[in-house]
């Protein structure tokens, strides 16, 4: 059968075909690979497309009711390539808003904390003890008093047989939150990524805690071993 699988595929994804001819389409669909590609394609654009849709700044949004018109007769065979085309520059404007909140600066307390964790080593005592002699496979190695950006802290080094390192920090001064952090229950809890480390924090009892770590499952693995999740 001849046909053209992007006017086809075009005409039933806009919802153009009748009832019957929708239903011959699609059993046609099963047996066509040109057919299926081209309908999974413009499909998959524009589920693309409209799950951004909000986040994209107006102007964006406006380019694209542009562009869409352009998809009207008789340029309709273009119609899955200029859908893609509007997708990509969604998500092209998603990235750009985006990319500053992802470079904005830490707060020093935050970055010093993670300069301890990637330390090569960190001088430690045996006062005051641990809240916990174990999380997981870390076991307590000693404690030290720290200044973390003009924050005195009380710093419990916890290491693992291969060496890896969980922080857990504690202070008398609620830590700042982190830039770009998400909130985790129970509120004002908040676990983020800073300087290549993973931090969890909450404040429980009157004390600040900061659980410093390599990725995130060991922070909310020792956040919940604490009782701060």
């Amino acid at each position: 059968m001849r046909h053209d699988p992007e006017r086809d595929a075009a005409a039933y994804l806009a919802g153009e075909l009748h009832a019957l001819r929708r239903l011959r389409f699609e059993r046609h669909l099963l047996e066509c690979r040109d057919c299926w590609a081209e309908a999974t394609t413009a499909r998959q654009g524009r589920m693309l497309a409209e799950s951004l849709r909000e986040v994209a700044p107006p102007s964006t949004r406006e380019r694209i009711r542009d562009v869409a018109e352009l998809a009207e007769e008789p340029q309709r065979r273009r119609w899955p390539q200029l859908l893609l085309a509007a997708a990509v520059a969604v998500v092209i404007a998603v990235a750009l808003a985006v990319a500053p909140r992802l470079t904005q600066t830490q707060p020093a307390p935050l970055v010093a904390a993670a300069d301890l964790q990637r330390a090569d080593a960190l001088i430690v005592g045996q006062e005051p003890g641990p809240p916990l002699m174990r999380i997981g496979a870390y076991v307590w190695r000693g404690t030290a008093q720290e200044e973390l950006g003009e924050m005195a802290a009380t710093v419990y080094s916890y290491a693992a047989p291969d060496g890896r390192r969980v922080l857990v920090i504690a202070s008398t001064r609620p830590f700042p939150r982190a830039a770009g952090a998400r909130d985790l229950k129970p509120a004002p809890s908040w676990l983020a990524e800073v300087e290549g480390t993973s931090m969890l924090c909450a404040d429980k009892d009157g004390t600040s805690w900061l659980a410093v770590a390599a990725d995130q499952v060991t922070a909310l693995t020792a956040g919940r071993a604490l009782g701060l999740t």
